[in-house]
């Protein structure tokens, strides 16, 4: 399993003239799974490729939030598999031991981030914590430029992210003709993640919380995980509407009393929000192309 990809800083011995990034056949903006499963079927195919992540590391909602009383998987846990290509993928991790296949129901372990972690990109062809603030191109070839002033070349650029941040990074670029593609719309979620002293009902703790019909996981029911009692709670979207705006240590503070005035024993509650976590609204495709 390779290891962890985690806050790199550029390597110089990439770096050519005029403080410009080593060109690559492909650039990719983005670390989530389609980001590294592109990134694994390119290089595989012998292009040079370069992937730029604004987090510290790999997975976008395959996420594991580390804590000393376990951790938490607060993003996408488990995913369905029905192709039997993709069933054939994932094989090789199912072998390795990094991901658990039941019932057509794939989970990574020990963390939910391990499968994302496994598919990261060599060192050399990953940069973390780098925010891209243009796009530009030049004689033919594309130019990134981060919020540090560094530019990153390539002949294609494949951007993974969301449609509204693919958006606003193409700016100039977004091509108008694009069938539907400003019509995607996602739908926001709010995710509680907290250790109990105790393990309580979880859908009386959720509805405590005001989560609506939420999804709700006791991480210690899925394999490979630490003992305890640390539960994630995902609200639906009506739930998650009115706290869109709100500070989330302040939020986490609001559902820990929640959870106390009804006389629960909290060791341990954090709040996450994710704006962009599930898709309302599609495209008629799974990717637009521009030339």
């Amino acid at each position: 399993m390779k290891e962890p990809i985690s806050g790199l800083s550029l390597f110089s011995h990439n770096m050519c003239k005029d403080g410009i990034e080593m060109a690559r056949d492909v650039l990719i903006i983005g670390s989530g799974m389609a980001g590294l499963t592109a990134y694994n079927m390119l290089t595989k195919a012998g292009l040079s490729c370069l992937m730029l992540e604004k987090a510290r590391g790999v997975g976008g909602r395959m996420s594991h939030r580390r804590h000393d009383l376990g951790g938490y998987d607060h993003g996408t846990s488990f995913f369905k598999v029905t192709s039997p290509i993709f069933k054939k993928f994932l094989q090789t991790y199912v072998d390795q031991g990094i991901l658990d296949l039941d019932g057509g129901v794939a989970v990574a372990k020990p963390a939910g981030n391990n499968l994302a972690r496994a598919m990261a990109p060599k060192e050399a062809d990953f940069l973390a914590q780098k925010q891209v603030a243009s796009i530009t191109e030049d004689a033919g070839r594309l130019q990134l430029k981060d919020t540090d002033g560094v530019t990153y070349e390539g002949t294609k650029l494949l951007i993974t992210c969301p449609m509204p941040q693919a958006k606003t990074l193409l700016h100039n670029h977004w091509d108008q003709s694009w069938p539907d593609a400003g019509q995607v719309s996602y739908r926001p979620v709010v995710t509680i993640m907290a250790t109990m002293v105790a393990r309580g009902d979880e859908l009386g703790l959720a509805k405590l919380m005001g989560a609506g019909n939420s999804t709700n996981l006791w991480e210690a029911d899925k394999p490979g995980r630490q003992e305890g009692h640390r539960l994630v709670v995902h609200f639906d979207e009506d739930a998650t509407m009115p706290w869109l705006q709100t500070d989330l240590k302040e939020l986490a503070g609001i559902m820990s009393r929640r959870l106390a005035d009804a006389g629960n024993q909290v060791l341990d509650l954090q709040a996450h929000r994710w704006l962009y976590a599930h898709t309302k609204t599609a495209m008629d495709g799974g990717m637009v192309a521009h030339r």
